[in-house]
């Protein structure tokens, strides 16, 4: 389920009862890999090292990601999308990892300067 919050990101309230949880992911796979994408996208756009993806109905427990672990996400649900040839979503996914690249990249040549 969708939940907007504070900074305008939605987000997925997932439920807490394992057998839910379980039948949730494998009802809304896609939704929630459309979120992944747009947690990461968030991310980008306001250069945050870390982002909150989803949270656990009735708990403090969050899912985020750490910049380390967004071209890797994006990787993998790209390939997802691609197996069950939704490539209309893909677009997106490779304008992310052009830009974390050209991040990085511009990140190593400052290290190097330095």
């Amino acid at each position: 389920m969708a939940n907007n919050n504070i900074k305008g990101l939605a987000k997925y309230v997932l439920p807490t009862i394992n057998a839910e949880l379980l039948s949730f992911v494998k009802n809304n796979k896609v939704p929630m890999m459309e979120q992944t994408v747009a947690s990461i996208q968030f991310a980008i756009d306001n250069n945050l090292p870390i982002v909150e993806v989803f949270q656990f109905k009735d708990s403090k427990f969050v899912i985020t990601l750490s910049e380390k672990d967004y071209l890797l996400n994006l990787e993998n649900i790209y390939k997802f999308y691609m197996e069950k040839e939704l490539y209309e979503l893909c677009t997106k996914i490779v304008q992310l990892q052009k830009i974390l690249k050209e991040k990085s990249i511009d990140h190593n040549e400052k290290a190097q300067k330095e």
